[in-house]
């Protein structure tokens, strides 16, 4: 049992950081943009595909697609805010739901017309591997991705807090009118932010797929899903914890799978999803 408990913790802490940074970039986005972001597990997944073509097809390790991506993801993630986002950013609430949900449906339809049901996966990889350590297991390619995952929530707090555009993106979270007023070209920061929230995913993306294979007919949705449950446990909008939320995902996860039965570990997470939803409500009631 101590091994079992010991192995669990320590694939929650690996897996949990991937979830993390994917967490924070859709937190970002919402928290600034006030825009919920259907389309982020495709986004992940765009990574996951160029990754593994450039590494089956042309032997280049997915530790050098990682800047690729980052860029890749961010531009991607700019010109979506540009041209699909910003003409509904002052339409209701549902519309922009609708605009976003449509984006999901066409990235999803359109990877899996690009790669097809076959499974997307990375041949080789330079840190492939196992450490045994007394019982416990820890894979190299998880670890590596929970290091690159740390650095890259590390040097996005280090941007928004310490960088003047950093500031002007927690201004506009903050009170977007204020920020227009003081001279913040708002526009601009929303696009940034979408192209960090893309980018940050994207970097999640490349390096989880050295250890997950991924189906574009099913991980879209899968990752989109656990984002947002990562960010229901840890709090809209604020993304120090939508990080924390993404580490408690893989907890349950992680704990259910050695714990329980490991064929319904989605259930175990999507349920705790539901749970935290419904106790904020009652929450949010109660102090009303």
């Amino acid at each position: 049992m101590i091994e079992l408990l010991s192995q669990a913790t320590v694939d929650t802490i690996l897996i949990g950081l991937s979830y993390a940074l994917v967490a924070v970039g859709l937190a970002l986005i919402w928290g600034v943009a006030d825009i919920v972001n259907f389309a982020h597990g495709p986004f992940m997944v765009i990574a996951m595909v160029t990754t593994a073509f450039a590494s089956n097809s042309y032997g280049v390790d997915p530790m050098i697609m990682i800047p690729i991506n980052a860029i890749l993801l961010f531009a991607i993630g700019y010109v979506t805010y540009r041209a699909v986002i910003r003409p509904v950013m002052n339409e209701s609430m549902e519309s922009q739901i609708y605009v976003t949900f449509g984006l999901f449906v066409f990235l999803s339809y359109s990877l899996l017309v690009l790669v097809g049901p076959s499974l997307i996966e990375v041949d080789h990889f330079v840190f492939d591997g196992t450490t045994q350590i007394g019982g416990t297991f820890v894979s190299h390619p998880r670890l590596v991705t929970s290091i690159v995952c740390l650095a890259s929530l590390g040097l996005l707090f280090g941007f928004l807090g310490r960088t003047r555009t950093g500031k002007a993106i927690r201004a506009t979270a903050q009170d977007r009118e204020v920020a227009k007023v003081m001279g913040i070209d708002t526009d601009h920061i929303l696009s940034i932010t979408w192209g960090l929230g893309t980018a940050a995913v994207g970097i999640a993306g490349t390096m989880v797929i050295t250890f997950a294979p991924a189906h574009a007919e099913t991980t879209p949705i899968t990752w989109t899903l656990l984002a947002f449950a990562a960010v229901a446990l840890g709090g809209f909008g604020n993304i120090l914890a939508a990080g924390l939320g993404g580490i408690a995902v893989a907890f349950v996860e992680q704990f259910g799978i050695r714990l329980l039965d490991p064929s319904y570990n989605q259930i175990y997470v999507f349920s705790a999803f539901f749970i935290a939803l419904i106790a904020r409500q009652v929450y949010a009631d109660t102090q009303s």
